[in-house]
């Protein structure tokens, strides 16, 4: 078995190298495109969540807090008992914006003192991150202005100190061109195979349709794989994207994610009967991945039914992993509930197209 799904991945991988042009493509498209767009910014969004540590919790306090929520880009979602629990609700994007309120706050306002009050963001979106803390400076300044002296407010940014919109924006740029090489390099194994009359010469060989699966798969894994490490290196090296996580978690996890993908492409592959046919499906389910991504509007700002329908999508499950071990530098731990959504997703694909397949050949 594993000796004939070998010899098809290495015919896969050869009749790739003879054509030069698409092999030029698949490697430096890529990277032209990310070159482009690695200016593409983001846009404001609203009710962004926040966590709130009162540790005085008096009048004052309280109506801070209303008035934080009263914000159209605010929404307070939880009260920690202690600043030490910040940490994990920015760390697995929970929330974004975590206000502590100390002690004695409303003595020390009514005493003429300047008690400090900290706010703390998640920068790995930068936009995000800019809009919390100048909504929270907003808010509460227009509070205190109705007769309280003004606070020493003490901001900090997590995870991207100056809100450069790049972190976000490239990072979103190495999810989707990995995403689009899986897809084309797999949607294109059999439709090739279809339109060059070969097809018939694969099925009367000893392969089983799992088989002739796994081997189609193969050579998508590799060379998106190798997508992967080209444009990983060129954020880090050459725009600055910080890599603060293990890189060989990330590039497991960028691994499960293209197998997820390759499932897609391989159904698509089945149902097409030319490569301009396999094209065209790849750009409409592009369309769709994207919009669900979570990088035009964020998922949590949807309505209950499309946040529930997003989780079937590998891509925004993936968009959260790069930007948390990238600039968050998380753990397995902290990234286990996505990559366990890319396994079960993967899985699912994967028999999805094997019955594609069944019943398109048999």
């Amino acid at each position: 078995m594993l000796r004939r799904i070998s010899n098809l991945a290495a015919k896969e991988i050869l009749q790739l190298t003879r054509d030069w042009l698409m092999l030029v493509l698949i490697i430096l498209g890529p990277t032209l495109e990310l070159v482009l767009l690695a200016r593409a910014t983001g846009q404001g969004v609203r009710s962004l969540p926040v966590v709130v540590v009162d540790q005085d919790h008096s009048q004052v306090s309280r109506q801070i807090v209303t008035a934080l929520d009263n914000t159209e880009e605010l929404q307070v979602i939880a009260y920690l008992d202690a600043p030490e629990q910040v940490n994990a609700w920015l760390e697995r994007s929970q929330a974004a914006l975590a206000v502590i309120l100390p002690e004695r706050l409303e003595a020390d306002l009514a005493a003429h003192l300047q008690p400090q009050v900290q706010l703390i963001a998640d920068g790995s979106n930068s936009v995000v991150g800019s809009n919390a803390l100048s909504a929270a400076n907003g808010a509460i300044n227009a509070y205190l202005a109705q007769g309280w002296p003004i606070l020493d407010l003490r901001t900090r940014v997590r995870y991207n100190p100056t809100l450069n919109v790049r972190h976000f924006a490239v990072t979103a740029q190495l999810g989707f061109i990995v995403y689009q090489v899986a897809l084309i390099v797999a949607s294109l194994g059999l439709t090739r195979e279809r339109e060059l009359g070969t097809l018939e010469q694969l099925l009367v060989t000893p392969l089983r349709r799992l088989e002739l699966i796994v081997g189609k798969a193969i050579p998508a894994l590799v060379i998106a794989g190798l997508d992967f490490v080209i444009m990983w290196a060129i954020i880090t090296a050459v725009f600055g994207v910080p890599m603060r996580g293990s890189f060989s978690l990330l590039l497991g996890l960028s691994l499960l994610f293209i197998a997820a993908e390759i499932g897609w492409g391989l159904t698509i592959s089945a149902l097409s009967h030319t490569q301009q046919q396999a094209v065209l499906l790849i750009f409409v389910l592009a369309l769709v991945d994207i919009s669900f991504s979570g990088y035009m509007v964020p998922i949590e700002r949807m309505p209950a039914a499309l946040q529930m329908l997003a989780q079937v999508f590998p891509m925004q499950h993936y968009l959260v992993i790069i930007r948390s071990v990238m600039l968050k530098g998380a753990s397995l731990e902290i990234v286990l509930p996505q990559a366990l959504a890319l396994v079960v997703l993967g899985v699912g694909s994967g028999a999805v197209a094997l019955a594609c397949l069944r019943n398109r050949l048999d």
